[in-house]
């Protein structure tokens, strides 16, 4: 064969429109699998997705403010002691109507729980956020709206004033459990701090919003009353906006480290690599099934991994139709309950009325009602406003120290079972991992400790009946008294259920059984204002005078003995 004659196999011919192959990958440059994933997800998706690619120090951080900032302007719900007696008497609401829109607030929180919640664990804590801030400013701004147009002469107006606040109570119950269940799946290694701190902020809420109404700018001219229009159109703003930078930057922050080897359902959009480590976090929330009034002290990590196998393996598994047919003492303890929180509730919705029936009109400038103000205001002539601020601090502030320190005494007096390797687990796969067992003895269990609660605010009750006079100088007893007590029972009762019904329904057992805390506020504000009436007879004069609540003070403090009696008889025989 001569040199001059063509090769057997010509080399290929390459036409320049021809799309060539990709150069060969070597194993210094790895596929980088979450920005193609990125990629091949849609612009929607990605819009709704908000995932901004920060650094995770920034992350870590924005999150942390988010989470903070949500939680003080959470409770706005529960500072009508501020402003509803302005509300009350510009348009001239008798007691009753007063007490309707407070239970609108109330049922707001209460019923709106259980689908916030589901959306908060299937979508995550920033749509939670981004549904808060749409509620808050519509029921604020429509709230503000009714009262700036609407007259004494309108008809049905309180009960347009209702449904503003149940969008308010809303919006409340939707940045509580935004803000808890991002801090939860945020930090798991520090159950303590991601539930205790923002639950001590959500507690301080209503003090840090009532401050606000002290500002000259929210005072009608002339007069050292406040302009409950313009201060709720305020409230408005602040907390739409505040949830809308909490939609943006309140991330669940992955932890790899401990959850690495969580089965996830199966979601072909999810991948792998860090949205894989975010979609984990959430399947964990959606597991552990926390809300606004989950136990502070949840048991770490090993409680965590203990909830889900118990799940897996279908122990303790109830609906709620059983819980209806009485499943495991279902109602008794719910109607104990709502003998106990009622009361409290009630104080809460009631404290501005209560305040405005010991303040006559010809004693608001008295200098000696209520002294101990004055390290909290800048004058020694006191006016209404200061003084419901007073109170709505005393309740806010009390009920917070009672949760930090109930959450740690609870914990020393009755000892959490400690997780333990199960050895048996090593030679039958199908046992649980671990077992929990109890290294110290228990002082005082925590149904006995609820039950000691209620007893103690049931006395509160009966001590304010008999001593609390017409002056008021000692109303700082009952308003601190039943913050603490409320801010208590509130951290055990959860812990409680938890406890009985089991860790793997704890949502639903403690969703159901919350109702019967808002059945308790909805009998006992209206007993409030069904016996609050004047002398004259007529319903809709301002009553004055400790007569006006005595007899509703002596019917609660026999309610609270007998819920803090049945607690203490359920305790002993659920052996918690």
């Amino acid at each position: 064969m001569s040199s001059s004659s063509p090769p057997l196999h010509p080399s290929t011919t390459h036409y320049q429109d021809e799309p060539q192959p990709p150069p060969p990958m070597t194993p210094l440059e790895p596929p980088d699998v979450p920005a193609i994933l990125r990629s091949k997800r849609s612009l929607k998706r990605q819009i709704l997705s908000l995932d901004f690619p920060l650094p995770r120090q920034l992350q870590i951080g924005l999150t942390c403010f988010s989470i903070a900032i949500s939680a003080v302007q959470a409770n706005g719900v529960y500072c009508w002691g501020t402003y509803g007696p302005d509300v009350a008497k510009s348009l001239k609401l008798d007691i009753t109507q007063a007490q309707t829109i407070v239970i609108g607030g109330t049922l707001g929180v209460y019923l709106c729980a259980a689908p916030l919640g589901a959306l908060t664990d299937k979508y995550g804590p920033r749509v939670g956020s981004l549904i808060s801030a749409g509620l808050s400013l519509i029921g604020y701004q429509s709230f503000a709206a009714i009262l700036r147009s609407a007259t004494s002469e309108t008809p049905l107006v309180h009960i347009y004033l209702t449904i503003a606040y149940f969008l308010v109570g809303a919006a409340t119950v939707g940045s509580y459990f935004a803000c808890l269940t991002c801090s939860s799946l945020s930090f798991p290694s520090h159950p303590t701090l991601a539930l205790s701190l923002p639950l001590s902020l959500i507690g301080l809420s209503a003090l840090v919003l009532s401050s606000f109404s002290a500002l000259p700018i929210f005072l009608l001219k002339h007069s050292r009353e406040l302009d409950a229009a313009k201060f709720l159109f305020f409230l408005g703003i602040l907390s739409p906006a505040i949830n809308l930078f909490g939609s943006l930057f309140m991330k669940v922050i992955p932890q790899p480290e401990l959850f690495g080897e969580l089965k996830l359902p199966d979601d072909p959009e999810s991948g792998h690599g860090e949205h894989a480590h975010i979609k984990m976090s959430e399947s964990i929330g959606q597991l552990l099934r926390l809300d606004e009034r989950t136990p502070m002290l949840i048991g770490g990590i090993e409680a965590a991994w203990e909830e889900i196998e118990a799940m897996e393996s279908g122990k303790d598994s109830y609906t709620a139709r059983d819980l209806l047919k009485d499943y495991q003492g279902f109602w008794s303890f719910g109607i104990f309950l709502a003998l106990i929180i009622g009361p409290g509730e009630m104080i809460i919705a009631s404290i501005g009325s209560i305040i405005t029936s010991l303040l006559p009109p010809t004693s608001f400038n008295s200098s000696l009602l209520f002294t101990t103000l004055a390290p909290y205001v800048a004058s020694t002539d006191l006016n209404p406003l200061a003084t419901r601020n007073k109170h709505v601090f005393l309740l806010s502030l009390t009920s917070t120290i009672a949760r930090l320190v109930t959450g740690v005494l609870a914990d020393y007096l009755a000892p959490p079972l400690q997780a333990t390797p199960n050895p048996a687990h090593r030679r039958d796969p199908t046992q649980s991992s671990h077992l929990f067992i109890r290294k110290r003895p228990v002082r005082l269990s925590r149904s006995a400790f609820a039950a000691l609660a209620g007893a103690s605010l049931g006395l509160i009750f009966a001590w304010s009946a008999g001593m609390l006079g017409d002056t008021g100088a000692r109303l700082s007893v009952l308003s601190a008294g039943t913050g603490a007590m409320y801010g208590t029972i509130f951290t055990l009762v959860p812990a409680i259920v938890s406890h009985h019904y089991g860790p793997t329904n704890f949502g639903l057992a403690w969703g159901m059984i919350s109702y019967f805390a808002a059945l308790g506020s909805i009998v006992y504000s209206y007993l409030y204002a069904l016996l609050s009436v004047p002398e004259s007879g007529d319903s809709s004069e301002q009553c004055y005078g400790h007569k006006c609540f005595k007899f509703t003070f002596i019917v609660c403090a026999i309610s609270c003995m007998i819920g803090s009696v049945g607690v203490i008889i359920l305790g002993r025989r659920w052996k918690v």
